[in-house]
């Protein structure tokens, strides 16, 4: 393996671009959009370019400096930036999901190790790289930056004074969708969702909606069955838009992008869902270009269950920011 320093900062850098192009490629792909979409504000994008830019901005110092570097050090961070590497194009041939989540931690712990490790070499006196302390403080960063997502999660506030107060309009309402019970009722998520797009009809606020989600075998999907409660209110089949085959939020946002945002030049949309699972939706949605404001239900929830769906949300937010999954 090579021994020279500069050598080895220079293929560490060169990971780190290569590592920032294929993430970045991996979420756009999962996002069913072209890379010529890309955009700087995005907040996957923003996380990209700071972690892997750091890593090429530390190595480049790093090859400046005249200390005397242990190469064995170099040689295995340069190795666990290969691993990294290899392992996200690893993900990208594989189809199953819980397989790509494993592989997208481990990529992540990787990574960080080599970000923490170079940065730590700038100001190391030693130029020893303590393994098992970068590892600890990038989880711990991790977990800090997860809890502020918990708060954002947990203190959201939905655009309903703009419709219901101001008295906008919008082209369309979208009802995510939730459980189905029994093969064919409305869970009480799902209940609360379609009375609020019930609402959001009535006042005129919208002129239809768009109903999504699918199902499981020998059971309505969760878009009939809103569609079935939503008749029983009264609301014509023609302002009805079903869509039965998503199983994630992100296959109903890109739906909604392709057969109609898009083709039918709509302005703006108004996804109806749960408080805690707005934020999410509606960064999905700006990710795809598509102008998207979020009206929550009135679901109770037990204060476990308000803590469940925070974490649960905030992790999701995370996943969907860096790999375009959710």
């Amino acid at each position: 393996m090579f021994r020279n320093k500069n050598v080895l900062f220079l293929l560490i850098a060169l990971s780190s671009l290569i590592n920032g192009y294929l993430l970045t490629s991996i979420r756009y792909l999962n996002q069913e959009y072209p890379l010529s979409h890309f955009k700087f504000s995005a907040t996957g994008n923003i996380i990209t370019i700071i972690i892997f830019g750091l890593v090429f901005i530390a190595s480049a110092i790093n090859i400046f400096q005249r200390s005397k570097f242990r190469i064995q050090h170099l040689q295995l961070l340069f190795l666990i930036s290969f691993i990294s590497t290899f392992i996200l194009v690893a993900s990208f041939l594989i189809v199953q999901k819980d397989i790509k989540i494993v592989l997208y931690i481990t990529f992540l712990l990787l990574v960080g190790v080599v970000l923490l490790s170079t940065l730590s070499l700038i100001f190391s006196r030693s130029k020893v790289i303590h393994w098992f302390s970068s590892l600890t403080t990038f989880i711990v960063i991790m977990i800090l930056f997860s809890l502020v997502q918990v708060v954002r999660v947990y203190y959201y506030v939905d655009d309903s004074q703009l419709y219901f107060t101001l008295g906008k309009r919008a082209d369309a309402g979208v009802i995510l969708g939730a459980a189905v019970w029994g093969g064919n009722r409305p869970s009480p998520v799902l209940r609360e969702r379609i009375n609020k797009g019930y609402e959001l009809y009535s006042k005129k606020i919208v002129p239809q909606l768009v109903l999504t989600g699918g199902g499981s075998p020998n059971e309505l999907t969760e878009a009939e069955v809103a569609k079935n409660e939503l008749k029983k209110f009264g609301v014509p089949e023609k302002d009805l838009i079903v869509e039965d085959k998503s199983n994630s939020t992100v296959e109903q946002i890109h739906f909604v992008r392709d057969k109609y945002y898009n083709r039918l030049k709509w302005n703006k949309i108004i996804i109806v869902s749960d408080n805690f699972h707005l934020l999410r939706a509606k960064e999905i949605s700006s990710f795809n270009n598509i102008d998207a404001d979020g009206i929550a239900t009135e679901t109770p929830l037990s204060s476990e269950g308000t803590i469940n769906f925070c974490i649960k949300e905030s992790v999701a937010l995370f996943f969907f920011w860096l790999f375009g999954i959710g």
